[in-house]
């Protein structure tokens, strides 16, 4: 199994010194992959005593000596071309770790090990094709599901199927191998069946989760440009373990303090300094344009950007992967925003919790049946911009409670006697127009009529060809894909004028990123 040179090299020097407590070691040995993975499945494939999940478990039965003779048991070091995996890594298992320490899912060596599956998953294709180092950078950068899809075609594999081949045991780990392959094998047919709360595939379930949620923030610190990693990390941080996004800044910067301080240990301080001042541009989204060549979409655009102006409340809809939150991101950074300084928030409506929904919204009053004192999002927002993404997922028993409130410009906290006043400009996003569904009584008219938004349709890629290669010009500067050849390009601009992109521009990116990794494969 790859190992990683730096890690090796300090692992070995403390493990041969007697003064330092084995506690250490299993510190120290977590945040490499490799070595984690190969030390779990040689103890349980010879140990009797049971299933072994931890390093702690598995020192206290072999001790430093047989620690070492593991480590002298290598022989593929991962050297500097591979730092960036290694940080991809230590960063998705300390928000594991982190996020662990939150929501109480398993032990915490369970949790950070979770955490770095898909790197465990990618160091088993890299010593199955060497050639994989060439494009890692590029992969790192996708989706899970993006990443399969691509190794897939280029590989004849995937690093799901490669871990689920290789992870025999124990049975925790080995059911979350088993679920990533029904949900990712053969792109999803068939579907998967979500493990019931009281049955024993459920805790593999919620690692599961904690794995996908780390990988998504590793993705969002080491790309900071990545827009789409750091609003899925709100997304699933509300959806999966109910961090309210007024925290996900804190849990961010926790996990790039620990990363800070693992580096140090392995004398690669350089390393962390610059992810740190990349970390630092973390939700900085300047620079961000929604553009078209489309003359009706133009004149719509205008529209909406004279609304902006005047600080109007504005509805967003269309298909997914169509431009919404790109367009409404634009929109708050407009210069001639008048709220441009003032606080954006986004709101994933689908995620949250109607029981809870008021607390998050309006926030709580500390001692009230037993609650901490919460700020709410529109205390959080006030002056500012709140992005209420899917709307329309609101039960419509709520739209109608919040229709109360927004017309008064004043809210109680859950458990106050007095009332808070707010100032706020909403921006909604939605695949459903909410004034068709308001008609059908699917939403509320009286929500509609408070906001009184200005309305904007985002047409499909297929109904707006002249902006396709427009975009995917955008996307191969913005990610360096390096695509220049002009006989690919010709035969793109055909396919662009022929191909139904049923998932819009998350169709466009994957296509270009497949090419793109091809091209490096080749070269």
């Amino acid at each position: 199994m790859p190992v990683f040179e730096h890690t090796i090299c300090s692992l070995h020097s403390i493990v041969n010194n007697a003064a330092e407590p084995l506690q250490k070691i299993s510190h120290l040995i977590k945040y490499d992959p490799g070595l984690y993975f190969s030390l779990l499945r040689d103890i349980n494939s010879s140990s009797k005593r049971g299933e072994i999940t931890s390093i702690s478990q598995t020192i206290s039965l072999i001790g430093a000596a047989g620690i070492e003779n593991h480590i002298l048991k290598q022989d593929h070091f991962l050297g500097e071309d591979y730092m960036l995996l290694w940080s991809y890594a230590a960063l998705a298992g300390e928000t594991a770790s982190r996020i662990n320490e939150i929501v109480g899912i398993a032990d915490e060596e369970e949790a950070f090990f979770c955490g770095m599956m898909s790197c465990i998953g990618i160091l088993l294709m890299v010593k199955k094709h060497p050639s994989y180092v060439k494009v890692l950078e590029l992969l790192l950068k996708l989706t899970l599901r993006d990443k399969i899809f691509i190794e897939n075609r280029l590989f004849k594999t995937n690093q799901i199927e490669e871990l689920n081949t290789a992870l025999t045991a124990p049975e925790l780990y080995k059911n979350l191998t088993t679920q990533l392959n029904e949900i990712f094998g053969d792109e999803r047919k068939g579907g998967f069946i979500y493990p019931s709360m009281l049955s024993s595939a459920y805790k593999s379930f919620q690692l599961l989760q904690l794995m996908n949620i780390s990988e998504v923030a590793a993705r969002a610190l080491l790309f900071p440009s990545l827009t789409e990693a750091q609003e899925k990390l709100r997304e699933l941080s509300v959806r999966y373990f109910r961090i309210p996004e007024t925290g996900i800044e804190e849990l961010l910067a926790d996990i790039v303090a620990r990363f800070e301080s693992v580096c140090g240990e392995f004398n690669v301080g350089e390393l962390s300094g610059s992810l740190i001042e990349k970390a630092g541009s973390y939700s900085s989204f300047s620079g961000i344009t929604f553009l078209t060549k489309a003359e009706a979409l133009k004149e719509s655009l205008n529209s909406i950007y004279r609304a902006n102006t005047e600080e109007k409340n504005i509805f967003i809809h269309g298909g997914p992967g169509v431009g919404k939150r790109l367009l409404a991101m634009a929109l708050h950074h407009r210069p001639d925003n008048p709220r441009l300084l003032k606080p954006f928030v986004s709101v994933f409506c689908s995620a949250l919790n109607p029981e809870t929904l008021e607390i998050e919204l309006f926030g709580a009053k500390g001692g009230f049946m037993g609650l901490d004192e919460h700020k709410g999002i529109l205390e959080l927002a006030h002056e500012g911009t709140v992005l209420l993404k899917d709307i329309d997922k609101i039960p419509l028993i709520q739209q109608d409670r919040l229709a109360e409130v927004f017309c008064k410009d004043e809210f109680y906290k859950v458990g106050a006697m007095q009332p808070a006043f707010f100032d706020i400009r909403f921006i909604m996003t939605s695949q459903k127009n909410i004034f068709e569904e308001a008609k059908n009584g699917m939403f509320s008219e009286k929500l509609l009529r408070v906001l009184k938004p200005l309305s904007i349709y985002i047409p499909p890629l297929r109904e707006r060809r002249e902006d396709i290669e427009f975009i995917a010009e955008g996307i191969i500067q913005k990610y360096d894909l390096n695509l220049t050849d002009k006989a690919l390009l010709l035969g793109l601009r055909e396919y662009y004028e022929n191909h139904a992109f049923p998932d819009n521009l998350h169709d466009l990116k994957r296509l270009l990123f497949y090419l793109s990794v091809k091209h490096r494969l080749e070269s």
